[in-house]
């Protein structure tokens, strides 16, 4: 892994399968917080990539998944997709390649620097190709693969609870604390 050193984007391919060699586990399941502006979700997000299933369910008790070819949007069938397309960004998250950040064709967003971040953590700055001052972040947990925090935006998703090797349950109904303090990061 090329760390502290800027990347061009011929770098892209190499720093997303460095990401990707990362991952350790077949499903994942995250509870989580997403800010955006002033309004502000938690959820539950699982993933079992090679059944090419998600499941997302927030606090307001919207749910939205996909399993084989259809994406569905509170138990109706909105539209047929191909995994990982139609995925929201906190099950993105549990699924790197899946983001459109890597410099790959006509993403707007490739990765500039890697960087060791806490005592588990990558920190990777994106870089926007067409204004180098538009930057994104990414935290990536180096035992799993997994991104626990992106920014982009001014949008920020943090993964308070990840685990790795579950079942997935279509029809969790997981218990939303109210969210008291600012998110202390663990990396």
């Amino acid at each position: 892994m090329n760390l502290d050193k800027v990347l061009g984007r011929s770098d892209s391919p190499s720093v997303l399968d460095e990401i990707v060699a990362l991952r350790t586990h077949r499903s994942a399941r995250a509870q989580g917080v997403r800010q955006s502006g002033q309004s502000n979700y938690q959820f539950v997000a699982e993933l079992d990539a090679n059944a090419q299933e998600w499941h997302l369910i927030d606090d307001r008790g919207r749910r939205s998944s996909a399993a084989g070819t259809w994406l569905l949007q509170d138990g109706e069938a909105s539209m047929e997709i191909a995994f990982p397309r139609g995925m929201p960004k906190p099950v993105q998250m549990l699924y790197p390649e899946s983001l459109l950040m890597w410099g790959r064709r006509s993403e707007s967003f490739y990765p500039m620097l890697l960087q060791e971040v806490g005592r588990r953590s990558l920190l990777i700055t994106f870089e926007h190709v067409e204004d180098p001052a538009f930057r994104a972040t990414a935290v990536v947990n180096r035992s799993t693969g997994i991104i626990e925090k992106l920014a982009v935006l001014g949008d920020i998703t943090i993964l308070t609870e990840v685990k790795t090797g579950v079942q997935l349950d279509p029809g969790i109904k997981p218990e939303f604390l109210p969210i008291t303090d600012w998110i202390r990061p663990d990396y």
